[in-house]
């Protein structure tokens, strides 16, 4: 009796009729034994798996399986002793070392009554199974952006009900999805927005996409402000549904609303003060002018409103002589970036007449460079108010400053809420007219921001209601911090920057470590920015106080010099070094701007703290300045 293997083989050699399906067929087809062991297989076999037929015979065929799938394929065998058909999937490693997914039929064949052999058919899915990996991957992608979207998302279907909402349309509205699913998106929203949604979701059915605020209707009651985006869902070219996309924006709009209050209660202060106050920006075109300035000049305040200022109330002296524009005070403040005080002028009115005026203007910055004015002025044309109000000007100015000061602080708290809100919602899911509309808001906010710190700059140079703090303090740290603030800025000019510190220099002083780290600031600034090239040398150290007893703390004096070997300051000139609204250099561009600390302010603030400042210097040759200043050490 032959064999089964003998039989086999016998049985397909003599199968012609089916030989040009199993030769051409674009599909692996082989015929192996009931030991797994391969008789034929076709050229797709061959095409697919790199291997010749005698190669595959050979070989031992554990090496063209990955992982588990030759047990799958021995254990897929033995099952065909039970069942003529099986189908299943597994991987092989191709001759070139590429992985390939196979589904594979196995079909009994039987031969005298006994199953001898297997006929084997494997389509390589490989491709295929690849797409489907990929789809899933998006599809859980589209998955994750639904489900986890800070907007709430429903879909419809074309009859408009709801098919489906992501977890934060639950949590907007105090549905739970069951209850929302097979409502129609009619009864999400108020009564009054019911024509508008139908003619948006008749247009979304063409093809169109829509973005438009409205309100949604939570289960308790509560009306929600959302933005409202609405997209057809599209397969295949086919408009399937409506996706709605509804972005809260209660917080939004009740911060811009916040914003327009504040905005309006800015304004009302300046219309309050009797002062005129009018703005101009760089190029001396007014921007604003309040009511009281209006009032006295004779204009209404459109009228003034991006004219040149110059050629409108300043174009002459009060002689009747022309008034050069490189001469005047107020653009000469807004070039150089210094704020100044100025008696003895005249405003012209719209009538022609004079006004005999004071003002003080202070410089605008923007990213450091100067970009306009602010002008506050007084009416002083009778000799009699002149008298008057100098006798008034300390009480006015101490209620005006705390006014200020007070309605400032007032302002920039609520202020901030509104930029750090601003900055948090920009961080959502925003449309491009919505993010448009938080820049506004921002921009308007650091705007406004920027003319409160301007208000209390402002304050803060008059007032001479000054405290000082008595704490401990890291004398050596201090002194390094405030000189290595400038280490870039002079590196970038070529400046060497030096700090030395005497021999017995206590580490811990007591004194206010705020007011001396502004003072050191001011001066080593100065410094740094009078010295194009060359180098400075800061110097300081302590010496000990006599008198001091056995218990108490130690008594000493600070004594800090700042040297450079800058531009110098001409001899005519040292006695005007420590006057308030002075220039040395008057012609000098500045190149480094701030509200800062002047050499006025440096003097009184040492003074006040009992210590003396004075400066030594030669034009074209550097200064020097010092000061001593008497601190205790810690106890």
């Amino acid at each position: 009796m032959k064999n089964p293997f003998d039989l086999l083989g016998e049985t397909f050699a003599e199968s012609e009729i089916y030989r040009p399906l199993f030769v051409y067929h674009p599909d692996a087809i082989y015929v192996m034994n009931m030991a797994g062991q391969l008789i034929y297989a076709n050229p797709a076999t061959e095409r697919i798996s790199g291997y010749t037929l005698e190669e595959l015979q050979a070989m031992d065929l554990r090496e063209l399986y990955r992982d588990g799938d030759y047990e799958r394929s021995r254990i897929g065998r033995g099952a065909m002793n039970e069942q003529k058909h099986l189908e299943f999937k597994l991987n092989i490693v191709s001759k070139s070392g590429s992985l390939l997914t196979l589904a594979v039929t196995y079909v009994a064949i039987e031969q005298e009554g006994r199953r001898v052999g297997i006929y084997g058919i494997a389509k390589d899915i490989t491709e295929a199974e690849d797409k489907n990996r990929k789809l899933k991957k998006q599809e859980k992608l589209y998955r994750s952006l639904f489900e986890y979207n800070p907007a709430g998302i429903l879909s419809f279907d074309p009859e408009g009900r709801c098919l489906s909402v992501n977890p934060n349309l639950e949590a907007m509205t105090g549905y739970a999805s069951g209850e929302l699913t097979g409502r129609t998106y009619l009864d999400f929203f108020p009564a009054e927005a019911t024509e508008r949604l139908r003619e948006r979701f008749k247009r979304t059915f063409r093809g169109e996409s829509g973005n438009f605020e409205t309100q949604v209707q939570a289960k308790d009651g509560q009306r929600i402000d959302v933005n409202l985006t609405v997209l057809p869902i599209i397969v295949d070219g086919e408009t399937l549904g409506v996706y709605m996309i509804a972005l809260d924006i209660t917080e939004w709009k009740r911060q811009m609303q916040r914003s327009r209050e504040l905005t309006e209660q800015y304004t009302s202060i300046l219309n309050g003060v009797s002062e005129g106050i009018f703005e101009i920006n760089r190029e001396g075109r007014s921007i604003f002018i309040n009511r009281a300035g209006a009032r006295m000049l004779g204009y209404a305040s459109g009228e003034f409103e991006n004219v040149y200022n110059h050629d409108l109330i300043h174009h002459s002296r009060s002689d009747g002589t022309p008034y050069p524009i490189e001469e005047c005070p107020i653009h000469r403040s807004i070039r150089q970036g210094d704020s100044c005080f100025v008696e003895g002028e005249v405003f012209w009115r719209k009538d022609g007449t004079s006004l005999l005026v004071e003002y003080r203007v202070n410089p605008l910055f923007e990213n450091g460079e100067p970009a306009g004015a602010v002008v506050v002025f007084k009416d002083v044309t009778s000799q009699s108010e002149i008298v008057r109000q100098k006798n008034e000007a300390q009480r006015g100015l101490a209620a005006k400053t705390e006014f200020l000061s007070l309605m400032s602080h007032e302002i920039r708290t609520p202020l901030n809420g509104v930029l750090g809100m601003a900055d948090l919602m920009s961080d959502t899911m925003l449309t491009g007219e919505q993010r448009d509309y938080m820049e506004v808001l921002r921009l308007s906010g650091l705007g406004l921001q920027v003319v409160v710190d301007r208000i209390l700059d402002f304050n803060a140079a008059e007032s001479g209601s000054l405290t000082f703090e008595r704490e401990p303090f890291d004398a050596r740290l201090l002194l390094e911090q405030a000189v290595a603030s400038f280490s870039v800025q002079a590196e970038a000019s070529g400046v060497e920057l030096d700090l030395r510190f005497g021999e017995a220099f206590p580490k811990r002083l007591v004194g206010d470590a705020g007011k001396l780290r502004q003072i050191l600031v001011g001066l080593v600034g100065n410094a740094v920015k009078f010295t194009p090239r060359g180098r400075i040398v800061v110097t300081a150290d302590c010496v000990m106080r006599p008198g001091t007893d056995d218990g108490e703390p130690l008594r000493y004096v600070l004594k800090v010099d700042v040297r450079d070997s800058g531009i110098g300051i001409p001899a005519d000139k040292m006695e005007l070094l420590f006057q308030p609204f002075s220039q040395i250099h008057s012609a000098m561009d500045r190149r480094y701007e701030g509200t800062g600390l002047g050499l006025a302010i440096c003097k009184r603030w040492i003074e006040r703290m009992g210590g003396t400042i004075w400066a030594e210097s030669s034009e074209g040759e550097g200064s020097v300045f010092s000061f001593a200043l008497p601190l205790l050490g810690e106890a």
